[in-house]
């Protein structure tokens, strides 16, 4: 059950939609002025793994643990990785980061 952060096109206001699943989501209207003309934003997330991976504070310090963690993460729910996530590990593996990771 996704919540989705949007941008008012029209006064700016943002706010948050709660959508009952994925696939149907209703159309998204400002709660200040109920304008239709909205952006979805990309939402900032901060979550703390645990469990398999390590219970250690500095697991990810160690950089070659993203890329484990993103494998196992897809193997896990029985996802297929897409390719340009693969292609991101195996480079950042042969020392070439993405653009924009702050690692």
């Amino acid at each position: 059950m996704p919540i989705y952060e949007y941008i008012c096109n029209i006064c700016e206001i943002e706010f948050e939609v709660f959508h009952k699943s994925y696939k149907n989501q209703r159309s998204v209207e400002c709660d200040t002025c109920n304008s239709e003309d909205v952006t979805k934003q990309i939402s900032k997330v901060s979550f703390k793994l645990e469990g398999s991976t390590s219970s250690s504070d500095d697991y990810f310090a160690d950089t070659s643990n993203i890329g484990k963690n993103v494998e196992n993460t897809f193997s896990s729910h029985g996802i297929n990785m897409p390719d340009s996530i693969r292609r991101t590990i195996d480079s950042a593996r042969s020392g070439k980061m993405p653009d924009g990771l702050d690692i």
